[in-house]
């Protein structure tokens, strides 16, 4: 006996309208999948046009390092005075290496900068990685050819004779008061390191297709796959005539907010092309068709099997069986609409068809799970309201004592009272990075700008020598974490873990790194004293202070139960605090700041 489903409406189906269906079906996939491939083509083409305009802000900065450094007037000053002196040589050197490091510091996509002159070479001792004699920089076969046509611009993809590592360079010419060619100044970024800064722009998570950079010139600068792993840029790319530099080839180089399926080895590629950003640069991007279209392949099964559940409802002779069939349905949906009302106790009855007696059991079960999920849901708003009220009740009126604080600030400093202008500074800072617009999570700097700025009101209020350091890597200093979680253990410690004494020194260490296992990464802060420890019979589960039971109730409730805090003696003395995070890249919308990352 035939009971399932799916094997009665096949078997319909086939006696039926078989032909007509194929027909059909067929039609509806072409369209839909002609119509949706010009769209998915437009949207990457406006996808690539933003990451170009994007990109453009990493070119600038590196460039403006280079062309800081080149044009400042103390760089200028110092190679428009004659050498006098070995030492006069040595003082010279250290400005310059001092004036480079500072704007290394300040450009993160900077790996290095030298300069290339022979200023020195009657002292050749004085030159080191970072200031090097001229016959290295013309060891290079682009340096001739390039140099003699431009004073500034970008070298390709090559190999640094200084750090053994491939790169892209800025290169400026430095001229003097006199207008005289001195020297050259080189600004490096690692090859591996340039195009991925296509994912700093938050709109690729990975790059696993072709990416090419072209100046104004239509020169390939930077490039993300070489030809060995996509033989199809060679139907793409060439050589220039010095053979230094590669290009689009004449066919696509006048090309501009362009696409095109193009052709290589019997497989198609989708060819976009961004129209010029802010430099004038463009961006050049292939991606395999049959990887692109794969969700398009997909909905077009999705448009054929409506066509086929169409086709059979529209059957005179299928009719009275389809209705037969569907009667369920519309029982269910009568359940589901009473659900949708709040009656969770709406249960179907067993059914003789084994799908629909399937789907019933389903039915019942995800009623009884969706009551408990309700109830859980009024919990935890119960929960979220009440510490939104708290939290409410906290703020009196925080505007208005901010602006207070600002102008008792700048009447101290008024009558020259420096250290109260800078407790009100830091207890400003506090209440600014505090507010936060109302947001509930903040980047870990600000958190630990908040931290650092109680720790200063504590060194000027107390007489003892506090000691307070933070480890935390510069890249994961963005990450956003809940505001105010690090100064209530910072004060519970300073002002429970030591004594009020003189002559006994307040240690404090604060540190934060990513922690990776085979379920998830976290990011795990730990707070640290070296005082009296925690008593013994500690249970830090019914700790009674206020503000640390208000960090771990709001990172429960927005991070959800598999986020905690523990407090522990640590076993060289002293108390340990660990508290573990979710990453979180982005900052959370405001419908996600009370809810579960």
């Amino acid at each position: 006996m035939i009971r399932k489903l799916k094997t009665i409406m096949v078997l319909s189906f086939v006696l039926v309208n078989a032909l007509f269906l194929a027909g059909v079906s067929y039609a509806s996939y072409q369209y839909f999948f002609n119509f949706t491939s010009e769209e998915i083509s437009e949207t990457k083409l406006s996808l690539l046009n933003e990451s170009a305009n994007k990109l453009s802000g990493v070119i600038n900065n590196i460039s403006e390092a280079g062309t800081f450094i080149a044009i400042d007037r103390s760089v200028t000053d110092i190679f428009s005075d004659n050498l006098e002196n070995p030492y006069e040589a040595l003082t010279e050197r250290t400005e310059l290496k001092n004036i480079v490091n500072n704007i290394s510091s300040l450009k993160d996509e900077v790996y290095s900068i030298e300069i290339y002159t022979d200023r020195y070479a009657n002292t050749p001792y004085l030159y080191d990685h970072t200031i090097l004699p001229e016959d290295r920089l013309k060891e290079y076969a682009w340096f001739e050819p390039f140099i003699d046509s431009v004073d500034n611009g970008w070298v390709p993809n090559h190999e640094s004779n200084t750090i053994g590592q491939n790169v892209i360079s800025y290169v400026h010419r430095i001229i003097n008061q006199r207008n005289n060619t001195v020297g050259y100044l080189k600004v490096n970024v690692l090859a591996s390191d340039f195009m991925n800064y296509l994912r700093d722009t938050d709109l690729y998570a990975e790059i696993n297709e072709p990416f090419i950079l072209l100046n104004t010139g239509n020169r390939i600068i930077a490039e993300t796959h070489s030809t060995e792993d996509f033989p199809v840029l060679n139907e793409i790319i060439s050589n220039t005539d010095n053979s230094i530099f590669k290009q689009l080839t004449k066919e696509y180089e006048d090309l501009r907010n362009h696409h095109q399926i193009i052709r290589s080895n019997n497989e198609y590629y989708l060819l976009l092309i961004s129209r010029p950003n802010y430099d004038q640069w463009r961006l050049v991007q292939v991606v395999p068709v049959d990887d692109l279209y794969e969700e398009t392949k997909q909905m077009g099964a999705i448009v054929l099997l409506i066509g086929l559940v169409a086709i059979v409802l529209s059957i005179p002779i299928v009719y009275a069986l389809g209705r037969w069939i569907t009667k369920p349905i519309g029982q269910m949906i009568q359940a589901m609409r009473k659900v949708e009302k709040g009656q969770f106790d709406t249960k179907m009855k067993k059914h003789y068809v084994e799908e629909y007696d399937i789907m019933s059991s389903n039915f019942n079960r995800m009623t009884s799970e969706l009551s408990d999920l309700v109830s859980k849901v009024e919990l935890e708003n119960e929960n979220r309201r009440e510490a939104e009220m708290r939290a409410l009740q906290s703020q009196i009126m925080p505007h208005f004592l901010y602006n207070t604080l600002d102008m008792i600030k700048w009447k101290s400093l008024d009558h020259d009272a420096d250290d109260v202008g800078e407790m009100v500074n830091n207890l400003s800072k506090m209440l600014r990075i505090g507010l936060s617009g109302g947001l509930s999570f903040i980047r870990l700097r600000d958190e630990l700008e908040h931290a650092k700025c109680y720790i200063n009101i504590q060194k000027q209020r107390l007489q003892q020598d506090i000691k307070y350091k933070a480890r935390v890597p510069a890249s994961i200093k963005d990450l956003y974490v809940p505001k105010i979680i690090l100064q209530p253990f910072i004060e519970n410690s300073m002002k429970y873990g030591y004594d009020h004494n003189e002559k006994q020194q307040v240690r404090i260490d604060v540190e934060a790194n990513l922690i990776s296992s085979k379920e998830q990464e976290v990011l795990k802060i730990t707070i640290r004293d070296y005082g009296k420890g925690l008593p013994e019979n500690f249970n830090d589960q019914h700790v009674r202070g206020i503000g640390i039971k208000n960090v771990r109730d709001r990172i429960r409730m927005y991070c959800g139960d598999g986020y905690n805090i523990e407090i522990n003696n640590h076993e060289d003395g002293g108390v340990l605090v660990e508290m573990t995070l979710p990453v979180v890249h982005h900052e959370p919308m405001d419908d996600t700041n009370s809810s579960h990352i």
